[in-house]
């Protein structure tokens, strides 16, 4: 079976990255006693967050309420511009056929 070859030549292979990887590797470095401090943190300023951080005063009810209001008021908004969009592409098209539009503008 060509697929058992195919494996042991990928573990042969790995057994010699291993060997030649372990021979190739440097001296340990030592380990001291003292003990490390943490790092300290940095003292930039966080970015501003995009979305409005939930407000503990409300309920949760109350929170995915005005998401869900939030979200149904971006489909509208993006509802509105698709057919804005098809009736100024369907206008262009009628004025193209009827050539009251110039094909090159």
């Amino acid at each position: 079976m060509d697929w058992k070859r195919e494996l042991d030549a990928l573990v042969r292979e790995t057994a010699a990255l291993v060997e030649r990887t372990a021979t190739n590797r440097q001296a340990p470095v030592e380990q001291s006693k003292e003990t490390i401090a943490p790092p300290k943190p940095a003292l930039a300023e966080a970015p501003a967050p995009t979305a409005r951080p939930l407000s503990w005063n409300t309920s949760e009810r109350e929170h995915i309420a005005k998401r869900v209001q939030n979200f149904r008021a971006h489909q509208e908004r993006i509802r509105r511009e698709r057919e804005d969009f098809y009736s100024r592409m369907m206008q262009r098209a009628r004025d193209l056929a009827e050539g009251r539009l110039d094909p090159r503008s």
